[in-house]
């Protein structure tokens, strides 16, 4: 049985990235407006930091693999400080594996993975867009547009729910005289059928969500 601990921390100065607060173009009429209003990139900086833990153990025909890590990233980006899209606060990940038979042909797997929430921005309200699709004489007071307009909330502030599944895997071995090797493998992933977000529909508020218990079979050969 071996234990690993490890904590890192890391400061990156220079992180390029896209310009959320780009209100004008960069043109000539606009050459009084500070450059943080009107560039398409810009330049961020960030810090991540954290610790993770690995437990692994052996005996025999059973093999262990476990790591919680526990981490934080933020960016600033020269008006707030704000979480990007990657940062996972807790994340688990367990493996087990178990060899059955005389002959040490048979394997069992098993992997559990947990993870909280990433950060997503917030719908703050919905409204229909008007597209003045007659120009300057659109009367946008009598107007009924079809298209539906979104106004963010803050950049993202709310969480996702957490994430987890559990995948199984099975394999036997054929092994013949003249050395000849087929493995059969059978597999179930995400095997009590969690249902993990994917995306959510800003307009029709539907979920839609990653893909359900999921089995598959595969053959291979080996001469």
């Amino acid at each position: 049985m071996t234990l690993n601990v490890e904590g890192y921390y890391k400061y990156f100065p220079q992180l390029s990235n896209i310009n959320q607060n780009k209100i004008v173009e960069d043109e000539a009429q606009f050459a009084n407006v500070a450059d943080e209003y009107k560039k398409d990139f810009i330049i961020e900086s960030g810090q991540s930091y954290g610790v993770d833990f690995l437990l692994k153990y052996t005996r025999e025909r059973m093999y262990f693999w476990g790591v919680y890590s526990y981490g934080r990233s933020t960016r600033w980006d020269g008006f707030k400080e704000y979480f990007p899209v990657f940062d996972r606060r807790h994340n688990v990940n367990l493996v087990g594996t178990y060899i059955f038979g005389k002959k040490k042909n048979t394997e069992l797997s098993v992997r559990w993975n947990l993870g909280s929430g990433l950060p997503y921005t917030p719908t703050a309200a919905n409204y229909q867009g008007e597209n003045f699709s007659g120009g300057v004489t659109t009367d946008y007071l009598t107007n009924n547009p079809n298209s539906v307009s979104t106004i963010l909330g803050t950049f993202n502030s709310e969480r996702l729910p957490y994430y987890h599944r559990l995948d199984i895997t099975g394999k036997h071995k054929f092994i013949f005289k003249n050395k000849t090797e087929i493995e059969v493998i059978v597999s179930i992933t995400n095997a009590y059928n969690r249902r993990n977000i994917f995306y959510v529909n800003r307009v029709t508020n539907k979920t839609i969500y990653q893909f359900p218990l999921l089995p598959s079979a595969g053959l291979s050969y080996k001469f």
